[in-house]
């Protein structure tokens, strides 16, 4: 099934996929992890990180492949459902577009809150925080309206702000290094550096909603695989920087210090100056990463419209920017509710089984495509050795899933059940619908 999309501006270059991608992923998770993985590893937490970036990087180029030959809007959705068709298209989309971006949205707007709170109590009380996602929602709803160009100024802006201020952080970081800090001696246990990695990945999650604005991306089957593999690479190397600055520097005193790592880093470089900024840059990346996800995700409403699996309304474009606008509202009062109503860490604990769930899809579209699409030439980006990276990828993905904790995976299995019950009735009342008008 194609969709027709050609009202969609094509304004999105290679640096565009790369900063969202670094965007996503280099968000709240970031400042609290160098001190949870030392924990579990001590001086050998590196190792944690490269095994993860491996895992990431392997899905990375999978996914990058797959854009290549699918260029259109919806990312992960879009290749799941042209690879098996309109149930799996069903379930992706609404798994994806709620299960992942939408809730990842109301869970980072908490944590905008909660980082503000510690220098205005204020949000601590409901009736403020509720004004203050007012006002955070309608900033990126009106940039998101007016376009996909100057909503990436914006999210450039942020993003290039706060890698900017965290490499600062890591050249001062290794000025100050003690070099014992980030020596280890003998290997850590194989299950150690899996219960470490396990943290990392959640951390990893996101970034390939980068994929999402497919059709518009200037010359998609070049921009899309070529700058989500460079913005994977950025990431792996940006979150190794940062740890080994940290652990080189406060070594041993990380285990006093699990709730905020990087700030305590700051201050010890910099004093309270450094402390506060700092915070300032944390809430920064949170705003990042949000206004990243938001924007991508009215596309997989608008893609899933467009093919006929959602309500079509959510499929018309604005007459001016060339937009859906009735998406990205629909989803931006969805936000207020549900951001309202939920927290920080309940939210993300969601997040993270249905990402996983996402993957083992857009994997076994990637496998499909490549036995059924012989097609090759400088359009289509193909990974060499392709088959066992994929393997590699699938393998890793059941190991981390089969970590999580049963109620997930349990609630995962229900709802899939209970979108396919709603498939069939949405399709039988269809049916039943169109015999009537005949």
């Amino acid at each position: 099934m194609g969709n027709n999309q050609t009202g969609l501006k094509r304004e999105i270059g290679i640096l565009g996929v790369v900063t969202n991608v670094l965007s996503i992923s280099i968000g709240s998770g970031i400042f609290l992890l160098p001190a949870l993985v030392f924990v579990i590893l001590g001086n050998g937490s590196i190792l944690a990180y490269i095994f993860c970036g491996l895992i990431f990087l392997a899905l990375g180029l999978c996914f990058a492949e797959v854009s290549s030959r699918i260029s259109d809007t919806g990312g992960m959705y879009v290749y799941i459902e042209r690879a098996f068709g309109p149930l799996a298209g069903f379930l992706a989309n609404i798994t994806y577009l709620f299960g992942v971006a939408v809730l990842a949205c109301a869970a980072l707007l908490n944590a905008m809150a909660d980082i503000a709170s510690t220098s205005f109590p204020l949000l601590q009380e409901s009736w403020a925080r509720i004004l203050f996602f007012v006002l955070i929602l309608g900033i990126i709803s009106l940039l998101s309206v007016r376009g996909i160009k100057d909503s990436m100024v914006f999210v450039k802006l942020l993003t290039f702000t706060k890698v900017l201020a965290i490499l600062a952080l890591v050249i001062f970081g290794f000025s100050a290094i003690n070099i014992e800090n980030i020596m280890w001696t003998g290997f850590p246990e194989f299950s150690k550096i899996g219960e470490a990695s396990l943290l990392l990945i959640f951390a990893f999650l996101g970034g390939e909603l980068a994929l999402s604005i497919g059709g518009e991306m200037k010359n998609p089957k070049r921009t899309a695989p070529l700058g989500f593999v460079i913005g994977i690479f950025g990431v792996v190397l940006i979150f190794c920087l940062i740890h080994l600055a940290v652990q080189g520097v406060l070594g041993q005193t990380l285990i006093d210090n699990q709730d905020a790592p990087l700030a305590e880093l700051a201050k010890n470089l910099a004093g309270n100056i450094g402390f506060i900024l700092i915070l300032i840059v944390s809430f920064i990346a949170v705003w990042s990463t949000f206004s990243s996800i938001f924007l991508l995700k009215n596309r997989i409403l608008y893609a899933g419209a467009v093919d006929g699996l959602l309500p079509k309304i959510f499929a018309k474009l604005h007459p001016k920017y060339g937009t859906p606008a009735i998406a990205i509202l629909f989803l931006a009062i969805l936000e207020l509710v549900i951001a309202s109503t939920g927290t920080f860490r309940y939210l993300l604990i969601l997040v993270t089984a249905n990402s996983i769930l996402i993957y083992f899809g857009a994997i076994l579209a990637f496998f499909k495509f490549r036995l059924i699409d012989k097609k090759t030439g400088p359009e289509v980006f193909k990974v060499k050795g392709g088959y066992f990276i994929g393997v590699f990828a699938l393998i890793a993905l059941a190991w981390v899933f089969s970590r999580l904790p049963w109620v997930e995976i349990q609630g995962v299995f229900i709802s899939l059940v209970t979108l396919i019950l709603i498939y069939f009735t949405l399709n039988y009342l269809k049916i039943k619908r169109e015999k009537e008008i005949t």
